[in-house]
C-alpha cells in the first residue's frame, strides 16, 4: 500500500531565497532532469505569493500580520518548508481530480497545524511536471508569546514550533489521522528510530523521484548536470540583493560545490584503482590455494598407499612371528631345544 508522506524543512534566510526559483519555476533550464518543461504549465498553486522573491514576500507577510521576527543573525530561521506527496501508484490509482483533492486537503491540514494560518505561508505549489506529484509549502513558523512589556505577540520562532524530540512524528500521525479521514487510502509514513523525519534523499527514492535511468548515470556526465554561471543568471532579476552578493552567496558556493564534486571523482578513481589491485592480489591468492590444495591432495594420495604398504608389511611380521613361535614350540616340545630371545639368541640344549 502507498503512503501518506510528509517531510518538513527548516530554511535560513540565503536557503529560502535559493527555494523560490525551485518552487516558483523562475528558470529556463534546470539542472534537475526530472523536471520536464514542457508539463510546467500543468503546476499550479493553492497560495500564490504576491511578490517575486520569497524575501520579499516575507518581509510583506512580517509587516502585514504584525509579526515580531526579533534578533537574527546568519544561521537564523526564516520559513520552513513541507512536502506533501505520495507515490505514483497512489496518483495514478486516484485519477487527476482524486489528487488535485488530495492536495487542497494537504493546503487545508497545514492551514490548521498549529495555528499556521493561511496568512503565513507564503507559497504552495503543486508541481505535476516531475516524475512524481508533490506540494511544496512554504510557511512561518509563527508562536504565541509575551514581549518584554507582558503584551501578547506573534512571534517567529522555528524551535519554539517544532520543539520536543517528537515534533516530527506529532506532525505524521496528525497528517496521517487527518487525510485517511478525508477517505484517502493511505498507510503512516514509515518511522526511522535513528532520525526524526525521513532524510530528503529517501523521501526522494521512495517517492521514484529518482528514474531507473538517472540513477545508473556515471560519474562522467555528472558533469552536465552541474549549475554554470550561465543557469544562475535569471536569479539576479528576482533576488533583492547585488550582483555582488548574488556572486558571494549563490555563484562561489556552487563552484566550490563543482570543485567539491571533481575532488570526489579522483578519490573515486583512486579507490576503484586499490580495488583492481586488491582483486588481482585475491586472484593470485586464489591460485596460490588451489596450487597448495592440489599438493596436499598429491600428499594425502601417497600417505594413504604408504598406509596401505605399512600395513601389508604389518601382516607380513605378524604371520612371520608367528610360524616363528610355532617353529620354537616343536624344537622345545621334540627335539628339547629353547632359543632364549637375549642378545646372542642363545640356543640351549634342555636334554643336556
Amino acid at each position: 500500500m502507498s503512503y501518506a508522506i510528509i517531510r518538513n524543512e527548516k530554511y535560513t534566510k540565503d536557503e529560502m531565497i535559493q527555494l523560490a526559483p525551485h518552487n516558483e519555476r523562475f528558470k529556463k533550464k534546470y539542472s534537475n532532469k526530472n523536471i520536464d518543461l514542457s508539463k510546467t504549465s500543468q503546476n499550479y498553486h493553492l497560495k500564490r505569493p504576491q511578490e517575486n522573491s520569497y524575501l520579499k514576500e516575507y518581509q510583506r507577510l512580517i509587516k502585514e500580520n504584525n509579526l515580531s521576527q526579533g534578533q537574527v543573525h546568519k544561521n537564523s530561521i526564516y520559513v520552513c518548508e513541507v512536502i506533501l506527496t505520495s507515490d505514483n501508484t497512489f496518483f495514478n490509482t486516484i485519477g487527476k481530480i482524486e489528487t488535485k483533492r488530495y492536495f487542497e486537503e494537504c493546503f487545508k491540514f497545514m492551514t490548521e497545524y498549529k495555528g499556521i494560518g493561511k496568512e503565513n505561508i507564503l507559497s504552495a505549489v503543486v508541481h505535476l511536471d516531475e516524475e512524481t506529484p508533490h506540494m511544496h509549502l512554504v510557511y512561518i513558523p509563527v508562536v504565541n508569546s509575551k514581549d518584554k512589556k507582558g503584551n501578547s505577540i506573534r512571534k517567529i520562532s522555528a524551535s519554539e514550533f517544532w520543539k520536543g524530540k517528537d515534533s516530527y512524528k506529532k506532525l505524521q500521525n496528525q497528517f496521517y489521522k487527518y487525510i485517511t479521514e478525508k477517505g484517502f487510502n493511505l498507510e503512516r509514513g514509515k518511522e526511522n528510530t535513528n532520525r526524526e523525519h525521513i532524510s530528503t534523499d529517501d523521501m526522494k527514492k521512495l517517492t521514484n523521484f529518482y528514474n531507473t535511468k538517472q540513477l545508473k548515470e556515471n560519474l562522467t556526465k555528472q558533469k552536465e548536470q552541474m549549475i554554470s554561471y550561465e543557469d544562475v543568471q535569471d536569479f539576479y532579476k528576482y533576488e533583492d540583493f547585488t550582483k555582488d552578493n548574488i556572486d558571494k552567496k549563490l555563484i562561489y558556493p556552487i563552484l566550490k560545490y563543482n570543485n567539491s564534486l571533481v575532488k570526489q571523482n579522483q578519490d573515486l578513481l583512486l579507490e576503484l584503482s586499490k580495488v583492481k589491485n586488491a582483486k588481482k592480489y585475491y586472484s593470485d591468492l586464489q591460485i596460490q590455494n588451489n596450487q597448495i590444495i592440489k599438493e596436499n591432495q598429491e600428499l594425502e594420495n601417497k600417505l594413504k598407499m604408504n598406509n596401505i604398504e605399512l600395513n601389508a608389511c604389518y601382516d607380513i611380521i605378524k604371520e612371520l612371528l608367528n610360524k616363528n613361535e610355532k617353529i620354537q614350540k616343536i624344537l622345545k616340545d621334540k627335539l628339547g631345544i629353547e632359543i632364549i630371545n637375549d642378545k646372542n639368541n642363545t640356543i640351549k640344549n634342555l636334554y643336556k
